[in-house]
């Protein structure tokens, strides 16, 4: 599932494009320019791999509310949790999902995105996508998308009918249901000190 959100993460969207038209023409104006980062000649090798970190963050980070994934990927347990609670969690599990897909995008072996359709209502959208893979496959990624502050930004990604989000849900909960939220915290930490390592 990582790989394929890296590809995903590869072909997103510009924050220069964060209010432009609908979530769906966002992502299809935005797959060229995301992908000119990879394509640079200047940001070719591995000597280079840090500053493709830093320009891919540069592009996909403001495309996601990062917030509201940790809110739901708490799930019932985030109305238990006090605002420092919240908080803490919140910025834990942000540095997490940077360093698990945004930070590790740094790589591009020529699979594309076909746009679908979208299904937007208010501030909600929902945008389909297919992925096709180097050998042919193809693969259904939906991005899920919400409104604030007069831009669309991404709170969960389903590949396959797994949602990103509900995964991590699945994980928390198990936790949850049988530690305090401390504990949580403790192994969400670790793995934060995991990545701060390598």
């Amino acid at each position: 599932m990582i790989r394929i959100l890296l590809i995903v993460f590869l072909t997103l969207i510009p924050s220069a494009l964060l209010c432009a038209e609908t979530p769906g023409e966002i992502v299809i104006e935005a797959i060229e320019q995301s992908l000119e980062v990879l394509r640079a000649p200047s940001l070719q090798g591995p000597e280079k791999t840090a500053q493709r970190k830093e320009k891919i963050r540069e592009v996909l980070e403001p495309m996601f509310n990062f917030y509201e994934m940790s809110k739901r990927s708490l799930g019932r347990h985030w109305k238990n949790c006090t605002a420092e609670e919240r908080e803490e969690f919140t910025q834990i599990f942000t540095d997490i999902l940077r360093e698990t897909y945004l930070d590790r995008s740094t790589s591009y072996s020529g699979e594309k995105i076909i746009y679908i359709r979208e299904n937007t209502q208010n501030i909600r959208s929902k945008v389909q996508t297919n992925i096709i893979t180097t050998e042919g496959k193809k693969i259904s990624v939906d991005f899920s998308m919400i409104k604030n502050n007069n831009a669309w930004k991404i709170y969960d990604i389903t590949i396959e009918g797994v949602s990103t989000v509900g995964n991590y849900r699945s994980q928390f909960n198990s936790i949850l249901n049988e530690s305090p939220f401390s504990h949580l915290i403790k192994e969400l930490q670790k793995k934060q000190k995991e990545f701060a390592d390598t």
